[in-house]
């Protein structure tokens, strides 16, 4: 058995990376060469007013805008800042916590509205968008919280020191090719340091999908839906999201579709499969990148952060769609 888990675990490692490695290379070196020709300049008027009210330095702010479009970019940027000790440990936990909604919305158009809402339905489906779009809007807002509170004594440390760096990156905006230059070694850099964390991690967590690890709690879906007085589709509704998700919503929607679920059990079910599956989702999707961006210890942190607030939350909603 072993001697299987190994090759299937490599391969599934090298899958993902050949996946994942370009869109943070692509990532990295945009956004590198936008910063250093000066053209997130343009957006000040986002990142000032975000700075200022969130107490985060222009950087973390930046990043946050920049997960609107990609959350891998916009978590690069903030690991490049940790690494020049322009933004610190806490801000870094906070600022994921901030850029929850902006990655939300990055998922807006290539996912929710093609994908979600023609399978669950007009109606079902803007519900759960919704849903899912409030749980990181109240992430959001929470790590705005924890900012105030942890960095309210950081602030003239951080900003005079960032100010100045994109002062003098303002500055050299002149030559472009020495801007692309200046990039692709940044973006080599990183890369360098990512991609074997990355691997290792990948492999880690195939090593233990295929170990079937995570395949527990799946089994306790039965006695807590029997409790709660749940359609018995819940429970397949949630087994399945556990495994995929789109599967997971697809069997929703066929099961909403022929009228043998309601469209609040249908949200509760989804709703559900997250809560069970919430770490395995994070250890598989979060862990490697987070690892590999701020190092062990606070990607970790990051992470066990991020996954506390969204278990959290969805048990908030779960509650509130049962008494409704």
């Amino acid at each position: 058995m072993i001697a299987q888990i190994i090759p299937d675990s490599l391969i599934y490692a090298l899958y993902w990376m050949g996946r994942i490695v370009p869109v943070i290379a692509i990532g990295i070196l945009v956004t590198s060469f936008a910063v250093n020709i000066g053209l997130m300049k343009k957006f000040d008027r986002l990142i000032k007013p975000l700075s200022s009210k969130a107490n985060i330095s222009t950087l973390s702010a930046l990043s946050v805008v920049t997960c609107t479009f990609s959350t891998t970019a916009g978590f690069s940027m903030l690991s490049d800042g940790l690494n020049e000790k322009i933004v610190s440990e806490r801000e870094v936990i906070a600022t994921t916590l901030i850029s929850s909604f902006p990655s939300n919305l990055s998922h807006l158009f290539p996912y929710f509205i093609p994908v979600v809402v023609p399978i669950l339905g007009l109606a079902t489906g803007v519900l759960y968008v919704c849903l899912v779009g409030l749980a990181a809007f109240l992430k959001t807002c929470f790590g705005i919280f924890l900012a105030r509170i942890w960095l309210k004594d950081a602030e003239t440390f951080s900003k005079p020191q960032l100010s100045t760096n994109l002062d003098q990156v303002r500055a050299s905006v002149g030559d472009n090719k020495s801007a692309l230059n200046k990039s692709a070694k940044s973006t080599y850099k990183m890369l360098k340091r990512i991609v074997p964390t990355m691997f290792i991690t990948l492999f880690l967590v195939s090593v233990a999908v295929e170990l079937n690890l995570f395949d527990s709690f799946s089994t306790i879906l039965g006695p807590l839906t029997n409790i709660l007085g749940l359609e018995s589709e819940v429970v397949l509704i949630s087994a399945t999201e556990i495994v995929n998700t789109y599967a997971g919503l697809i069997l929703a929607g066929s099961l909403l579709g022929e009228g043998l679920i309601s469209p609040k059990g249908v949200l509760i079910a989804l709703l559900l499969g997250n809560v069970v599956s919430f770490s395995a989702r994070f250890v598989k999707h979060s862990l490697p990148l987070h690892v590999s961006l701020f190092g062990p210890k606070l990607g970790s942190k990051t992470v066990a952060i991020n996954a506390g607030t969204t278990f959290v939350i969805d048990v908030l909603f779960i509650a509130v769609l049962l008494i409704i």
